[in-house]
């Protein structure tokens, strides 16, 4: 029998905390993906989800909380031989949503994130919009995809696995107050 990784124990009670909410009719996960990159030999699981009310609909906002590691934390820990920095995982939470007006709803979102996660994460936001090769639309479009996320600048290890609840129930705040928001975006 192996002896989990970090990865793995921390992973358990991420995905853990996220079907408790979807069990409780809150949330519905849409999305998850447990991947190894044979290249890099890095690790990553990616939880989507959205609230429950929201599910048919396809511009509803999502959050998406990823969880990685790297080979040099792997063998650090296997090896029983710590790094200079802290062995363990990083962790990214992303918002994917529509915005009709970018320059005012990047600014309602930066300040919805930091009131709902008190200025902690660092806060980054992608705009793009998808142009088909043969369909010609209008330009400006109607809507953005935007993709804010939040970087908390630091490793998390199992230590942290009872911060990982928190992190969950601040995400489904998150989702209800973008969705609120989404009429001034």
């Amino acid at each position: 029998m192996f002896d989990p990784i970090i990865f793995d124990n921390i992973k358990v009670v991420l995905e853990g905390a996220v079907y408790d909410r979807d069990l409780e009719g809150r949330i519905v996960v849409t999305e998850r993906a447990d991947l190894v990159d044979l290249a890099a030999f890095n690790r990553l699981y990616r939880i989507s989800f959205c609230l429950a009310e929201e599910r048919q609909r396809p511009e509803a906002v999502r959050a998406q909380i990823e969880l990685g590691t790297s080979l040099r934390d792997i063998a650090a820990e296997q090896l029983a031989q710590p790094l200079s920095e802290p062995i363990g995982c990083t962790i990214f939470v992303h918002f994917l949503l529509q915005l009709a007006d970018p320059k005012r709803g990047t600014r309602r979102i930066a300040a919805v994130l930091d009131e709902v996660w008190g200025d902690r994460p660092h806060i980054t936001q992608y705009i793009g919009t998808r142009l088909d090769e043969h369909r010609e639309g209008p330009w400006p479009p109607e809507r953005w995809d935007n993709k804010a996320t939040l970087d908390f600048h630091r490793k998390i290890g199992e230590d942290n696995a009872v911060d990982l609840e928190q992190l969950v129930e601040l995400c489904v705040v998150s989702l209800v107050r973008l969705r609120e928001a989404g009429g001034e975006s």
